[in-house]
């Protein structure tokens, strides 16, 4: 679904990303492991084009992606979930999930997908016209995913969904995950910090280090292994 190959990009005449590759298969979770300043999220606007690739390729379904628009990418069947959510307080939570549906035309195929993200996440049914200021971080964290599936992706970038998160919510959250990836077949890269909820719920593993990929492997050898245990799962 996702490759991505000696990709390196960074901000002003820093680079931080340096040579990174990696596969994403079609209907999988793979999770991106690695500590604050790992360059995580400069990966995740790197994959959505908000930072332009210094070197290297993107290929989506096949199609190489690195040089097209956000705009373009989204209508390709790529959306991400920001860290710290980024909604709009002064909106409510139905006009906050139907920013995220700009690239559809028809009103009735938008309110067809919100009726989906609601099964998803039926506790915003009943906050639907409150504003998106008056929410809890968990209800926030909802609308943020939400507003990602009206685009009708079919590759979803999750970045740190558990940050600020109490530990029910964060269940909550990860629960809809795997339905989305087993319900809808959606493609799902997980940034996260939690790296024992992320190895619980995708199926391969990279560790981000420094900008490059230090470990890559299934969950399970990576799970096993005595260094991320040791950095990662307070082993």
């Amino acid at each position: 679904m996702l490759k991505v190959e000696h990709v390196s990009a960074g901000y002003g005449a820093v680079d931080v990303l340096h040579d990174v590759s990696f596969v994403v298969p079609e209907r999988e979770i793979v999770t991106i492991l690695g500590a604050n300043g790992a360059g995580k999220t400069t990966l995740m606007r790197v994959l959505t084009g908000l930072i332009k690739t210094r070197q290297g390729s993107i290929t989506l379904q096949g199609q190489q992606i690195e040089s097209w628009s956000p705009e373009r990418r989204v209508k390709k069947g790529l959306a991400l979930v920001p860290e710290g959510r980024e909604l709009f307080p002064s909106l409510t939570v139905y006009e906050n999930l139907l920013m995220g549906a700009f690239t559809r035309a028809s009103r009735q195929e938008r309110e067809e997908t919100l009726e989906r993200v609601l099964k998803y996440f039926p506790r915003l049914k009943e906050r639907l016209h409150a504003y998106a200021a008056s929410l809890s971080g968990g209800e926030g964290q909802m609308v943020a995913i939400g507003r990602a599936l009206m685009a009708h992706p079919r590759v979803l970038l999750l970045d740190e969904p558990s940050l600020g998160l109490a530990p029910v919510v964060v269940d909550t959250v990860f629960d809809a995950i795997a339905r989305l990836n087993v319900d809808e077949g959606l493609t799902i890269i997980l940034v996260e910090q939690n790296a024992r909820r992320a190895l619980r719920i995708a199926r391969k593993a990279y560790v981000l280090r420094g900008g490059t990929i230090a470990m890559e492997g299934t969950t399970r050898e990576l799970a096993s292994s005595a260094a991320i245990q040791q950095l990662y799962l307070g082993g």
